[in-house]
């Protein structure tokens, strides 16, 4: 408790979260601070509501309750991390310790509340709040009654519970001669396993929804994740990435020893293109050879070039052929264009407006797309 309330308070020199700005802790703003820290603050409590407390080892002495939203939220109530917080914010929170109070506030006061701070020195606002579980009632069981008022007994003489509609065991919350320090019963009193559910309800329907906020997801089983667990599952994932790193450089290195072994293959099976096409430049510098092996290489190669310079003479010609059509095709309609330039010319000069006129029709009439043409089917494709 004492290590706690040095943190929330921040009295304590050191802190293990390591986003409190101690620059910023000055902006902090109490709604109620300890009298002397937690423990003290607690035992005061306790003696001031005359609450007992029945100690065990797992015994709840006090429980703990933040109200955040994400930074974008608090920085559209135009919030800025170092600068005096703005009354926006501070509606916000105002309603969500009006809020608190409703819902885990003695009697609907801050008398069991240790401490109620908005903290404005780390990375997001947050209203963090500790409080203990006082409640003043009990709770009892119903048991079902005879016409006379009689407690019912079952075959072995024990009495038999009430049920619901439901099939549950019935309770009835009776006064306690003083209060006492129960968390199960604090939370029974609020809907037992739907305590919490409920609170979201509640919260939505009276805070959220006035900020444009949304109510979580109803029924989720998610569990609130420490900076420290984000913190392990952040470098694991990081780990995990190296590992596909790792894996996808091991692949990268076998596709390069392929590609080097069908390269160095592709070479090899080349040697014997590159002594033709050394017995071609030997033939073509004059140099005949009296080798019939170097001989019967050296037509080979001729031959090979031959065929080359043949297709790439045919390739030229059919490029020709085209540029001759593409110029016959420009020369004819050059006095149609002539004609046209000289309409323009006219238009434009006794009247321009008719041509800005055809202009736009021309850009709109282009710019409207033309229906899908249809394909025709052959009978015989039915």
């Amino acid at each position: 408790m004492g290590k706690i309330g040095g943190e929330t308070e921040r009295t304590s020199k050191r802190h293990r979260n390591e986003d409190i700005d101690s620059e910023r802790t000055p902006l902090n703003l109490y709604f109620k601070k300890s009298d002397g820290g937690l423990t003290a603050q607690w035992k005061k409590t306790m003696q001031e509501l005359n609450a007992t407390f029945r100690e065990k080892k797992k015994s709840v002495a006090f429980e703990g309750m933040i109200i955040t939203s994400d930074t974008a939220f608090f920085e559209r109530l135009g919030w800025k991390k170092g600068e005096e917080t703005p009354y926006a914010v501070m509606e916000y929170f105002n309603r969500c310790y009006e809020f608190a109070l409703q819902e885990i506030g003695y009697k609907g006061t801050d008398k069991n509340v240790l401490s109620a701070v908005i903290h404005l020195d780390e990375t997001t606002p947050h209203l963090q709040l500790y409080y203990i579980p006082i409640v003043d009632t009990t709770k009892k069981k119903v048991y079902e009654k005879d016409a006379d008022g009689k407690v019912m007994r079952n075959k072995k003489g024990s009495p038999i519970q009430k049920k619901d509609e439901r099939g549950k065991s019935v309770y009835e919350y009776i006064p306690l001669e003083q209060p006492k320090l129960c968390s199960s019963d604090f939370l029974g009193e609020r809907g037992g396993q739907l305590s919490y559910g409920n609170m979201q309800d509640e919260f939505y329907e009276q805070v959220s929804v006035h900020y444009g906020l949304e109510r979580g997801e109803v029924g989720s089983n998610k569990k609130h994740t420490t900076k420290y667990q984000w913190q392990k599952q952040k470098q694991e994932a990081e780990l995990a990435n190296l590992e596909a790193d790792k894996v996808h450089a091991e692949e990268v290195i076998e596709q390069a020893q392929t590609a080097v072994e069908t390269r160095d293959k592709a070479l090899e099976e080349l040697k014997p293109l590159q002594e033709y096409l050394d017995a071609f430049k030997e033939a073509m510098s004059g140099n005949l050879p009296l080798s019939p092996t170097k001989l019967r290489k050296m037509i080979i190669g001729l031959t090979t070039e031959y065929k080359r310079l043949e297709k790439e003479k045919l390739i030229k010609d059919k490029d020709s052929e085209n540029l001759f059509n593409l110029l016959r095709q420009a020369e004819r309609r050059i006095p149609e264009l002539e004609r046209h330039k000289e309409f323009l010319l006219f238009l434009s000069e006794y009247a321009p407006d008719k041509l800005e006129e055809a202009k736009r029709t021309a850009t709109e009439r282009k710019n409207v797309p033309k229906p899908p043409v249809k394909s025709s089917k052959n009978w015989w494709a039915k």
